[in-house]
């Protein structure tokens, strides 16, 4: 029964929530004193997560997530998933503005480790496949219910208020969403130089397709956003391809993070799975080429 209610959750609005899913028993002091000192890879997540301490953890993700996703109708990978971290820092203030501006990357950047709208970059620019991907977010180090939470645009929202952006978001990934600001409207202009350009005007940032920089879309997502509130052990589940942000970096965070992967994954952990992606490489796009890079240097380095 509970799977079937967070499947029709995650059909209609794109996320579910599970209370109380971890116990105390589930998170030892040690595994807590290890992430708030490991290293991040440079799009900000901690890969370097210790097996033994994850076993309670994987048990009840195993006991859940394949039949949320039988009920939902999707293919994941049977018993693989991938497991990091994220943690935010306690930090006040605006973003700060990154000039010389560079049409590839944001005109702003957050205080804290707070990442402004998006659809996640590395998972799409390995798989392609965000339709057969859930995404688990477990807060194990967290002071407050009402701070440091994911903003998200859920999925009946956007389809009702812009039902093309939901048709071209959907199983996708590598995007952000950004808002023309004062002190940016130069940065899109130089992105967007065939478009009329307002403020208040909201794109989508296409970071995949070379044939496209992107385009507007018809809504604000601050003013349709909702924000779960969560305490420490519970479980939002959400689709790969909700429009989703760091909401707040009011106190510090920690969360484990779980990724059901689509079947094709599986081939990625292989030796050979690897070599063929590296086969691959130089025949992908710019875009695609441009974020890989270090991805593949860092896999071959633990191979």
């Amino acid at each position: 029964m509970q799977a079937t209610a967070i499947a029709r959750e995650l059909a209609t609005q794109g996320y579910s929530i599970v209370r109380g899913f971890l116990s105390d028993t589930d998170i030892s002091p040690a595994f807590i004193a290890h992430l708030e000192s490991a290293n991040k890879f440079f799009d900000g997540v901690i890969n370097d997560i210790p097996g033994p301490e994850m076993a309670s953890i994987q048990k009840k993700i195993g006991a859940l997530i394949p039949d949320v996703a039988r009920e939902l109708g999707i293919t994941i990978s049977p018993g693989l998933y991938g497991y990091s971290a994220i943690r935010i820092q306690h930090a006040e203030g605006p973003p700060a503005l990154r000039k010389p501006f560079n049409v590839h990357q944001d005109p702003k950047i957050a205080p804290g480790g707070v990442l402004n709208w998006h659809l996640d970059h590395f998972s799409y620019y390995l798989h392609r496949d965000h339709t057969n991907w859930l995404i688990c977010y477990m807060p194990v180090v967290k002071s407050s219910r009402k701070l440091a939470n994911l903003a998200i645009v859920p999925k009946n929202v956007v389809e009702a208020l812009d039902p093309e952006l939901q048709e071209r978001i959907q199983g996708r990934g590598a995007m952000r969403f950004r808002c023309v600001e004062e002190d940016t409207v130069e940065w899109f202009k130089l992105r967007f130089p065939e478009q009329a350009i307002q403020i208040g005007d909201w794109f989508v940032i296409d970071d995949f397709e070379d044939s496209t920089m992107g385009w507007k879309i018809n809504f604000d997502l601050e003013q349709h956003k909702v924000v779960p509130e969560l305490d420490e052990k519970d479980l939002l589940i959400m689709r790969a391809d909700i429009i989703h942000r760091t909401n707040d970096a009011g106190i510090d965070r920690i969360s484990i993070r779980c990724d059901a992967l689509p079947v094709q994954a599986a081939k990625l952990s292989t030796r050979l799975g690897l070599l063929n992606l590296t086969l691959r490489y130089p025949f992908m796009g710019a875009k695609r080429r441009y974020n890989l890079k270090k991805w593949l240097k860092q896999a071959w380095r633990r191979a």
